[in-house]
């Protein structure tokens, strides 16, 4: 490896004006990543609420309700298997459609194979319930699978000063699919003759039919869209396809907005005036859905039409393994890990003592989880050492894709890690025990789903799509502090609720501020993970960054109802403030001692066009990495900016600790 010289910051990419970015969301791929969230969106919800409400309705204890969460861990364990989406190529799909749209239809097939199966069990017996369970464990683990390629694609579609778009566009439509598994199937069960007092299987049956056909729109968007990482001998008709489409997407996103418009004039006039007034925007409601269901029966048809019409593709994304005897050994070794994983934690459990203290539990619980990993990857180990895989396979699929980060970052990497572990932390915490707050509040159901479900969604939308104007118009580091500072900052806002509660003005306002920016942060986050995924190993490493991502936060949240039982909310959301506040510095940090974008081209092409090495260990540097110096960058962002933000959130935390 060559030696590093150090270089002088990158100068500062000429700022956008605000109709520059906006313009960004008129270009064609973020109508593809649009519906792609949406088909991301729709699986999880048909894990948790929908077939919770379903399993009650059915009579099911609640302690086994509870359990069906667990089928949902694949969305936590997804980078173990993210290297072979990577490495292994689907049988005659991979030549047909290219390495990441083959993978994105297999998995949205297993999904739609999934909810029929769901569907076709009558949970009114815990005697069926274990073909429940497999149905709903193959929903989580196609969900997660289809995650990971999603992300990939998205990475590979455009190029970094893009991805504060794209993701902010996929963050709104993964919300739309959740609205439509979430409430919409809830509505669907309604109409159709289920409800508190009166099961009908029926009822949940053609839901989740129904459920399953909206999935084809992802498998629509998926042959629709094309392969960026192959070359396209017939670009005629791939841009027809995609002409078609746009057409097609834009037919159908009419009529759901005016829908959408509608629904909320409907609640206001409600809300103001009388029920009678509130009739006069549904009249034309017969003919909105006529029309959308009209499109919706197009979709075959128009999927018919994608299938005969794909253009021929070259791949020129290269793969990990070289022989169908490597993949069936790669799976072989995966397979195998899990097994010593299940088999580690179920043993481990008894063993590993209890503790009564909240921290204490979540120690061990850790603790837990470490060892059978530990346990796994040692079983992975040794099969490798026996001769299972070839070391050189192994090693390129599941270490190279570390090796490659700390490669590119150095001892900086671990600064990049803590950042992504740690960032999200202030709202996510929080939000884990919101709707029981909201209850002990004194709110009502109605209220919280008109709140909650209906204005806090769409106030996350709208911060998605402006923290992807913010990252396009400033960089992307300043649209992180942005994010950072109101992700906490907001959580003040319940600390004032819990002195007014029964108050629907300061609910609402609450609500919608949190939302907004929680949304705008996550957009810009995901945005900022894409930016240190090598397009090498896409797959692979942003797996890691999106379960690290979520890890921390979700296991302190675990808690929340142990700190707010023993201090009290006003004490709980005050230290969720408190803890966000050194993100901000780590931020700094990371922006002073740090280059984020795509450092691909740092590696050699003296050997391999492509940066890869003979074997595949792409190690040589071929022009200077500002990462790998010591070098002290002058901070790129405003010191005195930043010491005023810190004294006023200082300023804030005393206030509400001491006379609020």
């Amino acid at each position: 490896m060559s030696a590093v010289k150090s270089v002088p910051p990158n100068q500062p990419a000429v700022k956008k004006s605000w109709g520059e970015a906006a313009k960004a969301y008129l270009d064609p791929r973020v109508i593809i990543m649009l519906f792609l969230g949406f088909s991301a969106g729709i699986p999880i919800l048909l894990i948790f609420s929908s077939l919770s409400l379903w399993l009650r309705e059915a009579g099911i204890d609640r302690s086994v309700v509870t359990m069906f969460s667990w089928a949902a861990l694949g969305y936590s364990f997804k980078f173990i298997w993210a290297p072979l989406i990577d490495a292994l190529p689907v049988p005659f799909l991979t030549k047909w459609l290219g390495r990441r749209r083959s993978w994105m239809v297999v998995s949205q097939m297993l999904i739609i194979l999934a909810i029929f199966l769901m569907a076709n069990v009558n949970p009114v017996s815990e005697d069926v319930l274990v073909y429940m369970a497999g149905a709903a464990v193959l929903l989580g683990f196609s969900s997660a699978t289809q995650d990971i390629v999603i992300d990939a694609y998205r990475i590979e579609l455009a190029p970094p000063s893009m991805q504060s778009i794209l993701s902010s566009i996929y963050v709104s439509g993964y919300r739309i699919g959740m609205i439509v598994a979430g409430a919409g199937a809830l509505y669907l069960a309604d109409f159709f003759g289920s409800n508190e007092t009166f099961y009908s299987y029926e009822a949940w049956r053609n839901t989740y039919y129904i459920m399953a056909g909206v999935m084809t729109l992802g498998v629509l968007t998926t042959f629709a869209s094309y392969e960026p990482t192959a070359e396209t001998l017939q670009s005629k008709k791939q841009k027809g396809n995609l002409k078609v489409f746009l057409i097609y997407s834009a037919l159908l996103l009419i009529p759901g907005l005016i829908f959408g418009i509608i629904y909320l004039i409907n609640i206001l006039i409600n809300t103001v005036f009388d029920s009678t007034l509130a009739m006069i925007p549904l009249m034309v409601m017969p003919a909105i859905k006529f029309y959308f269901l009209a499109l919706v029966a197009c979709a075959p048809l128009l999927l018919l039409y994608f299938i005969i019409n794909q253009p021929k593709i070259i791949n020129k994304a290269p793969l990990v393994a070289e022989t169908r005897e490597d993949y069936v050994r790669l799976v072989a070794l995966f397979v195998f890990s899990v097994i010593a994983f299940i088999a580690a934690y179920i043993l481990m459990g008894p063993v590993l003592p209890e503790f009564e203290g909240a921290f204490s539990s979540f120690f061990v619980e850790t603790l837990h989880l470490l060892i059978s990993l530990g346990v796994a990857m040692a079983a992975g180990y040794a099969l490798v050492q026996v001769g299972l895989v070839k070391k050189e396979v192994a090693m390129s699929t599941w270490v190279e894709p570390i090796l490659d980060f700390f490669r590119r970052y150095g001892k900086k990497a671990f600064l990049l890690l803590a950042l992504i572990g740690l960032y999200r932390i202030s709202d996510i915490v929080a939000g884990v025990i919101s709707n029981v707050f909201y209850q002990d509040m004194g709110f009502s159901k109605t209220d919280i789903a008109n709140a909650v479900k209906l204005v806090g969604v769409i106030m996350a939308i709208a911060g998605g799509f402006l923290g992807g104007l913010l990252a396009q118009r400033f960089r992307m580091m300043h649209a992180m502090m942005i994010g950072a500072i109101l992700a906490c900052a907001t959580n003040l806002l319940f600390v004032l609720l819990t002195y007014n509660p029964g108050s629907l003005p300061f609910m609402y306002v609450a609500v919608i501020f949190d939302n907004l920016a929680a949304g705008l942060a996550s957009a810009v986050f995901i945005a900022f993970l894409s930016a240190l995924t090598s397009i090498r190993f896409t797959a692979v490493q942003y797996a890691i960054f999106s379960s690290l991502m979520t890890l921390i936060p979700k296991v302190m949240g675990g808690y929340s109802g142990a700190i707010v039982d023993n201090m009290g909310y006003p004490f709980f959301f005050i230290f969720t403030f408190a803890i966000g506040i050194p993100i901000l510095a780590l931020i700094y940090y990371v922006d002073k001692h740090i280059v984020i974008g795509d450092n691909d081209d740092i590696y050699g092409d003296d050997d391999n066009s492509d940066g890869n090495s003979s074997n595949g260990m792409g190690d040589k540097l071929s022009k200077s990495n500002p990462n790998l110096s010591d070098t002290k960058e002058r901070p790129r962002v405003s010191e005195r900016w930043l010491y005023l933000v810190f004294i006023l959130l200082f300023a804030m935390y005393v206030i509400f600790k001491n006379y609020i």
